[in-house]
């Protein structure tokens, strides 16, 4: 790619995620292996809510391709933000290697022209040369006291263990500068995420409340509506 070309790429990917993720993040599909991440509407919306709001909380459903949204987010982030640090916090240290995982298969099939190198690479972090990196790890009733950052992902929240400990100890930190993403399918009512999501939507804490349904995923509907179709007849 010819030097002229390179910089008004780069300066695209760096104002606009969307275009960044769209264009130039792979993933892993289960049928087609390694393919382009192609945004839905509804993942659009939600980068954009994301880069709008510091404090986001998600309720989502099942196989939204959420958890690899927001892992494409951050790599994001990272890539065009000096010293920029990501933590996720997962359910379990299964789900927080995953997670990284994710991160490390887009990174790696960036460009060279647009990526900082990668300096440090074990099961639970990357350290990048411009400075920023990404730790993944489980939740314990300690890790509130290890989350400082720039940004703090609470994957799939309702089901993290000591979330309330967790929240306690990291929110301090966290509020004076740093954003948030937690996300999660639901788990019953009376736990941290319910609480705090419930709470978003009446305005009664900082985070804003993100709401996504089955019938925004476009394959989702177009099952539905051949299933009615069937049912006519």
């Amino acid at each position: 790619m010819e030097l002229n070309k390179i910089r008004i790429e780069f300066e695209k990917c760096r104002k606009d995620p969307v275009y960044f993720i769209c264009n130039y993040i792979k993933v892993v599909h289960p049928i087609f292996g390694l393919v382009k991440f192609d945004l839905y509407e509804f993942q659009k919306t939600l980068v954009n809510e994301f880069k709008t709001n510091r404090f986001n909380i998600l309720r989502k459903f099942r196989q939204a391709g959420c958890t690899t949204l927001v892992a494409a987010y951050s790599l994001w982030k990272c890539m065009f933000t000096t010293h920029f640090k990501v933590v996720i916090l997962s359910k379990d240290d299964d789900a927080s290697m995953e997670v990284l995982s994710r991160m490390k298969t887009a990174y790696d099939e960036l460009p060279d022209d647009f990526k900082p190198k990668l300096l440090k690479d074990s099961a639970h972090a990357m350290r990048f040369s411009n400075g920023s990196e990404i730790r993944s790890k489980s939740s314990s009733k300690q890790s509130g006291r290890s989350v400082a950052g720039s940004l703090l992902i609470l994957d799939e929240a309702a089901f993290i263990e000591n979330i309330d400990t967790i929240w306690a100890a990291a929110f301090p930190i966290i509020s004076t500068g740093g954003s948030v993403i937690a996300l999660s399918t639901v788990n019953g009512v009376g736990n941290w995420f319910h609480n705090q999501y419930s709470a978003a939507t009446r305005g009664e804490n900082t985070f804003h409340a993100i709401d996504i349904n089955w019938e925004d995923h476009p394959q989702y509907n177009a099952m539905l509506g051949l299933k009615r179709c069937m049912n006519a007849f």
